[in-house]
């Protein structure tokens, strides 16, 4: 029989275990529901762009002068708004839906890095992105510091938290095709990762991609 104990403890779970981090890593996808129907939606504080949510990296606005600026100008340029990193329909939506995102055309990359962060900044909370990695298939650990509670931030968006996100490499072949293992069946990529890092008033502060290959 079902304690009034036992409803309050599952409750607290419900509300507690996304962020902690272990739902997305169950094998049940917690969107099936809502998929089926194309109904899956997610709240943000605002749709982010250049001049509102600044890329970062390490904490600090890439622009013309960043040593950064030649390594991400071009996906600054191509994705400067949220609604650039989504697919068409959702780009003129008048509220559009930041779970639609266009991997297809932002592809792996620095643009990648550049959007995810514009998402991340729209969302406006870790546990929101935690649910839109969750949606996109992410499998992704505890968010924690990075540095010890004692240190001081170095400045007021230096990164002190991060959260590690991966795909299999099955899932980053659905995104990025190789002419190689189509025609060896062999793939040298082992997974996809983007690590998210946060600063002191968990505001997304840079984000980093990198594939990881099984020769190394």
């Amino acid at each position: 029989m079902m304690t009034l104990k036992n409803v309050l403890i599952c409750c607290a779970l419900v509300l507690v275990w996304p962020q902690l981090g272990f739902a997305q890593n169950s094998d049940e996808d917690i969107w099936s529901e809502c998929r089926e129907t194309n109904s899956c939606k997610i709240d943000y504080d605002r749709l982010a762009n250049q001049k509102t949510d600044p890329f970062m990296f390490l904490g600090k606005a890439v622009h013309a002068k960043h040593p950064k600026w030649k390594n991400f100008r071009r996906s600054l340029r191509r994705y400067p708004d949220v609604r650039d990193c989504l697919i068409k329909d959702e780009r003129t939506a008048e509220t559009p839906n930041l779970l639609h995102f266009d991997w297809q055309r932002v592809g792996t990359g620095n643009n990648a890095a550049v959007c995810v962060f514009r998402i991340a900044a729209s969302l406006g909370s870790v546990e929101r992105t935690q649910a839109w990695l969750s949606y996109q298939g992410f499998r992704f650990g505890k968010f924690g510091r990075m540095v010890s509670e004692s240190d001081q931030p170095a400045y007021r968006r230096f990164p002190i938290y991060n959260l590690t996100a991966s795909w299999s490499a099955e899932q980053y072949r659905e995104v990025t095709s190789s002419w190689f293992a189509a025609l060896t069946g062999y793939d040298l990529i082992a997974s996809y990762t983007l690590v998210l890092s946060f600063d002191q008033f968990k505001r997304i502060a840079e984000i980093s991609v990198s594939t990881r290959s099984k020769l190394n």
